[in-house]
């Protein structure tokens, strides 16, 4: 164990050092200080009633998951592609595996360190930026509401150890840390832009367009909102129903279901709903994150410790 958190001190002093780390939580600061302006618009938008002011709070959430869901994957694939790719570039893992030191608890050294930085990084950023960008904007946030916004914090981990994971895995099977690098990139933009669209795609291939609706002459609003026609509203929830099953296997749709989940609230009252009504109707999220990271760390342990080091 001593070994393990010696690897483990090291990667994190080496990345608390560097100017990449520090520039993804600055990024995560940006991302919210920017979404207060999209706040701002809903609080004058809403008001201050009670629907105004959920409205405000599901706003300000939506930020944050959208903040978390984009740069969280960067921070996973950051800390992951270079783990050994980068010291086998630099001929210094023969060094490294020629002292007292088993492979898998270089493994697990990096594997604690990366899992402190990135909780590191996900709460150092998320209290410093809510705060700012509630008091930039005067939101009413209650307890529960920030209680639940830090609840974020949870799914976020696990979708920044799922691309951790993936990019670990790829920097064992690479021989330079760019090469690692790429296949990561390429795989998030494949799970982040290119997925929705297919699935989008062939949910209307499937479904064809959307009925006809007739719309009132010289209306200034075709229908309020939750009063659309019943056969639009089933198309779209076939729509959705369809794009959800494409992407079922998709880290990043998993954590969006998730995160969206926690913020929701219950019709009678508008009170949130409990959670464990929320991870009982929304545990294969958590199975298929959970699935992404216990995979992928297994194949790296199973390819490094079976990998000749030539360099």
């Amino acid at each position: 164990m001593e070994k393990i958190l010696v690897v483990a001190r090291k990667e994190v002093l080496e990345n608390l050092r560097s100017a990449r780390y520090w520039g993804l939580v600055a990024l995560f600061v940006l991302f919210y200080v920017a979404s207060t302006y999209a706040i701002g618009f809903a609080i004058r938008g809403f008001g201050a009633t009670l629907a105004g002011r959920q409205r405000v709070v599901l706003q300000l959430s939506t930020n944050v998951v959208n903040a978390f869901a984009y740069i969280a994957p960067l921070l996973g694939i950051a800390l992951g592609f270079g783990a050994v790719a980068a010291e086998r570039e630099k001929g210094t893992i023969r060094l490294v595996l020629s002292r007292p030191i088993y492979r898998d608890d270089l493994l697990n050294g990096k594997l604690i360190a990366a899992v402190v930085l990135i909780v590191a990084a996900l709460a150092l950023s998320t209290l410093i930026a809510v705060p700012l960008a509630v008091a930039l904007q005067g939101v009413n946030v209650t307890a529960e509401d920030f209680a639940r916004l830090l609840l974020l914090l949870a799914p976020a981990l696990l979708l920044a150890l799922a691309y951790y994971s993936i990019s670990l895995f790829t920097s064992v099977n690479a021989s330079r840390s760019s090469h690692a690098l790429m296949v990561s990139l390429v795989l998030w933009i494949f799970f982040t832009f290119v997925l929705p669209i297919v699935a989008s795609l062939i949910a209307f291939h499937v479904l064809g367009p959307p009925p006809a609706i007739t719309f009132r002459p010289n209306a200034t609003r075709p229908f309020q909102p939750g009063q659309e026609p019943a056969q639009l509203r089933e198309y779209f929830q076939k729509y959705s129903q369809i794009v959800r099953t494409v992407q079922l296997a998709s880290p990043n749709a998993r954590f969006q279901e998730l995160s969206s989940a926690l913020f929701a609230t219950r019709q009678q009252t508008g009170a949130y709903e409990e959670l464990s009504k929320v991870l009982s109707s929304h545990w294969i999220d958590v199975a298929v994150l959970a699935a992404y990271i216990a995979a992928f760390l297994l194949l790296s342990y199973i390819f490094f410790l079976r990998r000749q080091e030539t360099r």
